[in-house]
């Protein structure tokens, strides 16, 4: 019983952190500049309250540091949560200021790719150091292992590689009213269920309070949002996920269980490179993906809800099936 209140307290504290943060974000006039290439629809989402992550960051911070030792039955937080909390925050913060100059520019125009880049870099290859340090290495999926994912270069560079792109992945997705956050909160709950399977009850509670961080914003981000949660949560949200599946060694779990993430990625890749092998011409109508189906006719919500159910398929066939 005191477990079901504390999280009921948690949803609580989550959803008045957003609350309170919108109106923070309205007075202080951080508003969203839309690209003059999105589709025609998105124009009148300009204006609309952005970098809503920090209400995600800030839920999901105190939640862990309030509840998780009393539910653990540690008396702290054990090294692998105060890692993978530094890493969730930190990107938060180069999200965060590429936001910033976005709204002080007044045009979707904020950090440039390779500053970003390097930033994900430098956090992702110190945490796969850690990693290392800590021999995650040796215990890598069996086809990791076979591909020789266990060696401690391959190994730095594949985790790395994870980070950055689950990081990316998430930003890509985050197009659509409830899309990243929605299928974010999906996958947390999957890594809920592995951890329980791992016997770590730290990252068991950190991914439900993960998704009750989501929850939280999801609440002011479901169509048509009251605000966005900018690079400062899509790229936050993706290096947690990335963290959680190194650390429960759930690489290839978080490849099912994240395929819409997954696919968005390739759409862009795709498009990218059949537009130079064919000198101009597209893949897609536009990508990311969900663009595409914008651009289709298909309706906001309808994209959403075909994400999520599509998320919530992936998870279930990666338990039914154990992949790892």
């Amino acid at each position: 019983m005191k477990i079901f209140l504390i999280f009921l307290f948690s949803v609580f504290i989550s959803f008045l952190i957003n609350y309170l943060g919108l109106r923070c974000l309205r007075r202080f006039q951080f508003r969203q500049a839309v690209r003059e290439c999105s589709p025609q629809r998105h124009q009148a989402k300009a204006g609309t309250p952005v970098m809503g992550g920090l209400m995600i960051i800030t839920s999901l911070d105190l939640l862990a540091v309030l509840f998780l030792p009393y539910l653990s039955g540690l008396p702290r937080l054990t090294n692998e949560v105060i890692i993978l909390l530094t890493l969730f925050t930190l990107t938060g913060v180069i999200g965060f200021i590429d936001d910033f100059l976005i709204v002080k520019n007044g045009k979707n125009n904020g950090l440039k790719a390779r500053h970003k880049l390097a930033g994900q870099l430098i956090i992702a290859a110190l945490f796969g150091v850690y990693l290392l340090k800590n021999n995650f290495n040796l215990m890598v999926s069996p086809l990791l292992y076979i591909l020789g994912m266990n060696q401690p270069f391959l190994y730095v560079l594949l985790s790395s590689f994870i980070v950055i792109g689950v990081s990316n992945a998430v930003n890509l997705a985050d197009g659509l009213d409830g899309l990243a956050s929605g299928v974010s909160m999906i996958v947390f709950l999957a890594f809920a269920f592995i951890a329980w399977q791992f016997n770590n009850p730290q990252l068991l509670y950190l991914a439900l309070f993960a998704a009750i961080a989501c929850l939280g914003f999801l609440v002011f981000n479901i169509h048509p949002a009251k605000m966005f949660m900018g690079d400062v949560g899509s790229l936050a949200l993706g290096t947690l996920l990335a963290g959680f599946a190194l650390l429960l060694h759930a690489e290839l779990y978080l490849a099912l269980a994240g395929i819409w993430l997954v696919w968005e990625t390739i759409s862009v890749i795709l498009q990218v490179g059949y537009f130079k092998l064919t000198k101009g011409r597209r893949l897609f109508k536009m990508s990311p993906f969900h663009h595409h189906l914008e651009l289709c006719g298909w309706p906001e919500k309808k994209i959403v809800r075909m994400a999520w159910l599509l998320t919530t398929g992936a998870v279930l066939l990666a338990i039914i099936f154990r992949i790892r």
